[in-house]
């Protein structure tokens, strides 16, 4: 066979094959054409058509959350200009800043107005930079409404005489005797109460450390590293902040007391005799904050040693310290609160591990923060009473009932007296921080709507009466 016949008959084959292929095609029904794609489902992650819905549902979670706060807290720093007169009051969204023109004129909060014929009067604090309040800041709800008023003040009630004469029966002994822990109904005025205790006791020549916002060191906001030397979390920055506000509040008096040992690590040698101002000073030009936890603890050392100055530790949210914080180890555990190094420094003077030679502890719980609830362990040592029946074989952590043991409770009365809501309301009116003039009217009302609950009487009472 020729090769020319061979690719003859190869080329017959390739178009048998190809009319056959064409045949099978042609016989076949035809094929639909592509679809188009569809149309976006979602915008933005909400289903198309439903994004109306779903914005009206943020707006009313949005106003669920700060129902109870009032606008003026959440007003820009701006609007906060208006003065207030007689003529016009403080009225929203016209709201005022505070010293912008009518001032109270009250007595200064001090051991001369601190006797029983004041009780149900309202006395103003030092305006001096070193003030307590000024330095180491105020619980959340107390700051606001010290935003309104022209100037801080509270009413002495009883319970601040008693608290006045506990301070001074325990300036002379050991802190070990004199760890209190003030407790009652939400809205008491246990806040309040340590404030005074606080302002009291830096009038009177203490060394205060205030704590106003103990949640802060356990909710996961600032730095944390492990340290094997302690085995427990060094907390550089927030140690950093609270040596600051220590020497602000306190520096004429650190100034006066010099270290009785020398503090000697890799990075520092400080001799003795060198003052506690000197010391702190040291710490707050290093700005990586790498020593301040160290310098914290030598500080709070020198502190307990010496016997020249009284020293007065009041914490506020002292119970967010008695359970897990929000921090996580590197397993994503949560760590407890008592293996941080500035909760852990609180809870050592606060259970008698270490103490003040001259001194007190007190501490507030709060028992409207849903996030850190009163524990059960000082529940049981304060035997306060249960919202819910307990089961005594529920589970108890011996770490912390350690901390809570040898606490005594100070229990707050549930209402003010009459006469103590009175001088509380004559605060906000000649203050004219109120938008009537029916004044009787509508503090028998509010007085009687808030069980005499002096938080529910401003926040739910007074302060709902500004327009909005």
């Amino acid at each position: 066979m020729s090769l020319l016949s061979s690719n003859a008959r190869h080329v017959a084959l390739v178009q048998k094959s190809l009319a056959a292929g064409a045949l099978r095609a042609a016989s076949q029904p035809a094929k639909a054409a592509p679809k188009e794609r569809k149309a976006a489902q979602s915008i933005g992650g909400v289903k198309k058509g439903r994004k109306e819905k779903w914005e009206t549902k943020k707006k009313q979670e949005k106003i669920h959350k700060t129902k109870d706060i009032p606008r003026f807290t959440r007003m820009a720093e701006t609007k906060l200009m208006m003065p207030k007169t007689f003529q016009r009051p403080a009225t929203l969204p016209e709201a005022f800043k505070a010293g912008s023109g009518h001032v109270l004129e009250l007595p200064l909060f001090g051991r001369e107005t601190l006797v029983p014929r004041n009780v149900g009067k309202a006395v103003s604090y030092s305006d001096a930079p070193n003030n307590a309040a000024k330095v180491f800041g105020l619980p959340r709800k107390m700051f606001f409404e010290y935003r309104i008023l022209s100037s801080p003040c509270s009413v002495v009630r009883d319970v601040t005489l008693q608290a006045v004469e506990t301070l001074e029966k325990a300036k002379a002994s050991s802190s070990l005797d004199s760890r209190i822990v003030l407790h009652g109904r939400a809205g008491c005025g246990k806040s309040f109460l340590l404030h005074q205790a606080v302002q009291y006791a830096q009038a009177e020549g203490w060394v205060v450390f205030y704590v106003p916002r103990a949640a802060s060191l356990v909710n996961s906001t600032t730095t944390f590293a492990y340290d094997l030397r302690t085995q427990t979390y060094l907390q550089p920055h927030a140690s950093y902040r609270t040596l600051d506000k220590l020497l602000k509040a306190n520096s004429a008096l650190f100034a006066k007391l010099p270290m009785k040992k020398a503090l000697v690590t890799e990075k520092l040698n400080v001799p003795a005799g060198t003052t506690l101002a000197d010391l702190v000073q040291i710490a707050l030009k290093d700005r990586s904050a790498g020593n301040s936890a160290v310098v914290l603890d030598a500080l709070t050392s020198e502190l307990q040693a010496q016997t020249q100055f009284p020293v007065l530790l009041a914490v506020d949210d002292f119970q967010a310290l008695l359970q897990d914080s929000s921090y996580k180890d590197h397993f994503l555990r949560p760590i407890k609160a008592n293996h941080l190094s500035l909760p852990r420094l609180i809870l050592d003077f606060a259970s008698g591990k270490r103490t003040f030679a001259k001194g007190a502890v007190v501490t507030a719980l709060t028992n409207s923060d849903t996030n850190f609830n009163v524990p059960l362990e000082i529940q049981d040592a304060l035997d306060l009473p249960r919202a819910h029946p307990v089961s005594p074989y529920q589970r108890r952590d011996g770490d912390v009932q350690g901390y809570v043991h040898g606490l005594t409770g100070f229990k707050l009365p549930d209402r003010m007296s009459s006469d103590e809501m009175a001088g509380l309301f004559s605060v906000w009116k000649d203050d004219m921080a109120l938008t009537t003039d029916k004044y009787d009217e509508l503090f028998l009302s509010k007085y009687v709507e808030s069980d005499g609950n002096p938080r529910d009487f401003v926040w739910k009472g007074l302060l709902s009466t500004f327009s909005t």
